[in-house]
Parts: C-alpha cells; sequence; structure tokens
C-alpha cells in the first residue's frame, strides 16, 4: 500500500480532518456512554440499595414483606431464578425485559428487591443508537467538509504547481497578488524564475561573446600554419612542427564552434547524421601524442558500424574529454573503448576517481587534489553539459582492479545502424 507521505496534499488535508473528526466523535462517544452509565448508577443502582436499606429496616421492625412491597422478597419467597445470585445489585435480562435485583443477606436472612427497568433499558438502547448515528454521521459531514476545505485550499497551490511545470513566465504565474503564504510563495518562484532566466541568457552571451571574439584569432593562427607549412615543404623536421600547429588550431577552432552551439537552446541545435565510430577513431588519433613514452595501449573495439543523429562538435568536445582524461591518467596499461548500437563504454586501469569527489564528480571546478595530474575541474562538467544538450546519459562506474570506467548512453530515437536506416 502507498504511504501517506506519498499521497497529495490534498488528501492529506483530508485526512487530517476525517481523523480529528475520529478523534473527537470517539472521546464524545465515550463520555456520552460514561455518563449513561453514572445515570445508570444512580437512578437505578443507588435508588435500589436505598429501598433496600429502608425494607430490610422496615421488616426487622414487624412488618411483614406483604404490606411493605410487591417486589420485595425474603428468603423461600425470592423467585427460584434470581436465588442464585450474590449480594450486589445485578441487572437479570430477558427475552421479554430486563430487571435489576438488589440482593442483601443480614444473619441467616436473605433479602431481594426486584426492580422493572425495562424501560430505562430501552431509553439507554436509544441513546446508544443516537451516539452511534451522531458518529457516522459527523464522519461523513467530516469527510465532505474536509474534502471541499483541502479543495479550497489546495486549490491555489496546485495551480501555482501546474503553473511552474508549465514554466509559464514569472508575470502570470497565479496567485501573485494574494497577501498570504501562497501569495508570498509565488512571489519567491516569479523572482526566482527570473533571476534564473536572466543567469542563463546572461552564460549565454558570454559563451556566444567569447567564442565569437576567439573564432578571428584562431582564423588567422590556422591560416598561418596553412602558409607555414607551404614555405617549409622542403624542411621536413621543421613541417612536423607547422603541422601540429594547424592541427592544434583547427581543434580549437572545433572547440570554439562547440562552445556557439553550447550556447544555444536544446531544440535550436538540430543535428545531421554521424559516423559515432569514424568520430571515436578521430579522437583516438587525436590522443596518441598524449601516449608519447608511455607504455599505454587504446583499444577500440565494435561490432558494426554506428550511426547517431548529432552535432559532430559537441560529440566530439564529450568522447574526447573523456578520451584524453583516460589517457593522461593512466601511466601504463589499456584504454579500452567499447562501442555498441546503445553505449559508449570508456575504462582504464589508472588511479581512478577519489571517494571524495565521486558524489560530485559531473559539478564545476570538483577535482582529485591527491591525484598527480591536477586539472581545472571543468572537463567532465563540460561533457555532462554537452551530453545534456545531445540528450545522452553519463555515468560513472569504479573498477574493482583500479581505473574508472565511463557509460555514455543514446537515446533509441537517435541511433542508426546504417545512413539509410
Amino acid at each position: 500500500m502507498t504511504s501517506l507521505r506519498n499521497h497529495s496534499l490534498r488528501t492529506r488535508l483530508g485526512a487530517a480532518f476525517l481523523l480529528l473528526t475520529l478523534l473527537l466523535c470517539t472521546f464524545f462517544s465515550l463520555t456520552g456512554r460514561y455518563a449513561v452509565r453514572i445515570a445508570e448508577k444512580q437512578l437505578i443502582n443507588d435508588r435500589l440499595e436505598r429501598a433496600a436499606t429502608q425494607m430490610i429496616d422496615r421488616y426487622r421492625r414487624g412488618i411483614l414483606p406483604s404490606e411493605l412491597d410487591d417486589n420485595f422478597y425474603v428468603n423461600d419467597e425470592i423467585p427460584q431464578r434470581f436465588r442464585h445470585l450474590h449480594p450486589g445489585v445485578h441487572e437479570v435480562h430477558f427475552t421479554d425485559g430486563e430487571v435489576t435485583v438488589c440482593i442483601r443477606k443480614l444473619g441467616a436472612d436473605t433479602f431481594a428487591i426486584i426492580d422493572d427497568t425495562s424501560d430505562y433499558a430501552v431509553t439507554e438502547k436509544l441513546i446508544y443508537l443516537s451516539l452511534g448515528g451522531g458518529f457516522i454521521v459527523s464522519l461523513l459531514l467530516a469527510a465532505g467538509l474536509g474534502f471541499l476545505a483541502s479543495q479550497r485550499i489546495v486549490a491555489p497551490i496546485a495551480s501555482l504547481a501546474d503553473a511552474v511545470d508549465r514554466n509559464e513566465a514569472p508575470s502570470a504565474l497565479p496567485a501573485l497578488d494574494m497577501r498570504n503564504e501562497i501569495g508570498t510563495l509565488a512571489r519567491a518562484f516569479a523572482n526566482r524564475t527570473e533571476q534564473l532566466q536572466q543567469f542563463l541568457a546572461d552564460e549565454r552571451l558570454f559563451t556566444g561573446d567569447v567564442s565569437h571574439e576567439m573564432r578571428t584569432p584562431l582564423t588567422i593562427i590556422l591560416g598561418a600554419a596553412e602558409l607555414l607549412k607551404v614555405q617549409l615543404a622542403d624542411a621536413p623536421e621543421k613541417l612536423e612542427v607547422a603541422e601540429r600547429i594547424r592541427r592544434v588550431a583547427a581543434e580549437a577552432s572545433e572547440r570554439v564552434g562547440a562552445m556557439l552551439l553550447l550556447s544555444q537552446s536544446p531544440q535550436a541545435l538540430g543535428g545531421s547524421l554521424l559516423s559515432l565510430t569514424h568520430l571515436i577513431e578521430r579522437e583516438i588519433e587525436r590522443c596518441q601524442q598524449l601516449l608519447a613514452g608511455k607504455p599505454v595501449e587504446i583499444r577500440f573495439e565494435h561490432a558494426m558500424e554506428v550511426w547517431i543523429h548529432a552535432r559532430m562538435e559537441l560529440a566530439g568536445i564529450a568522447i574526447g574529454n573523456l578520451l584524453r582524461n583516460a589517457c593522461q591518467y593512466t601511466e601504463q596499461g589499456v584504454v579500452s573503448v567499447v562501442l555498441s548500437p546503445s553505449q559508449l563504454v570508456i575504462e582504464d586501469n589508472g588511479p581512478g576517481i577519489p571517494d571524495n569527489v565521486r558524489e560530485r564528480l559531473f559539478e564545476r571546478f570538483v577535482r582529485g587534489s591527491e591525484q598527480k595530474h591536477v586539472g581545472s575541474g571543468l572537463g567532465l562538467a563540460i561533457v555532462k553539459r554537452v551530453c545534456d544538450h545531445l540528450g545522452w546519459q553519463i555515468r560513472y562506474e569504479h573498477r574493482s582492479g583500479g581505473g574508472s570506467r565511463f557509460i555514455l548512453s543514446f537515446p533509441d530515437d537517435r541511433i542508426a545502424l546504417a545512413p539509410d536506416a
């Protein structure tokens, strides 16, 4: 059964209203029953006790039972069905009524006073029926009133929640003019939404402006590197340096273009059919220079060529960052890259991610200070942001033998096994 904490606020208010009524009705019903018992004791039992005392006293003064009361009996005159009763006051029920019997023993004599209380028993039942009926009616009224009250109380909150869920403009949120707690909550939502929207707008503008300003010098560097390659065609030892400058400038220009894409909303990105297999091979080739002088091998396993709908610049940032991290932190052994139609797994046998940063691994500026290579703490945060833009899922797993495993999962609606699939 679903626990109460998982129910809606409307259900909780209604249940609280009903529970309060149940407790109050129970209390008053028990109080009414106790009052009936007290009335019975005072009206019947005590009266019968007093009558017994008076009649026994008169009997001892020589007045015969027949002269006292038709309901007063002594010794053998006591009806057979009451002779087994012990001294005290007893209620005896019959099919046709009820009597109250007071038994007294004084010396060798036994006295009995019998009072027909059938009328009082009927009255008592009516009182109990009234209490039970009032109990049930009160619960039904409480359920109805609780439902109406909860509807009235929760309606503004539900309306506000729906508006927030629909991502309404801050000025269009309901209850902004209400001078109560709900109005305060609505205004707080509106204020915070405006701040977040302004922050996101400023961030996108900043990212776009910086990326735009960097493209011009990078274009100049790239052009100069191309020209330098032509001029150094007869100097192979210098041509390699020029090629490295050109390659790095091209990669930087590509990254700047990707940052411009990140400044846009995911819905406006678009994309084309991209060979993820070829993209991974290109990023592996770019990482080879990080492995120079280290006994580390990159193994790429894939059963088929995988195509996916995505922007090449953004996919390159996500996969390239993960590959560079694996190559940078692995001193010896193997960096394994396994591609399947549904996911990409990149794992290494390096030192792994420290325990103190695993919970906040994809947050900005989070890094493991005890590791040999300490970066800026932005790489994985950028990867997470790119994955969010592309609709991918990323998660980290710690390898039992040491090292890290990052898993990129692709949405089914963006995967294609062939360009014409």
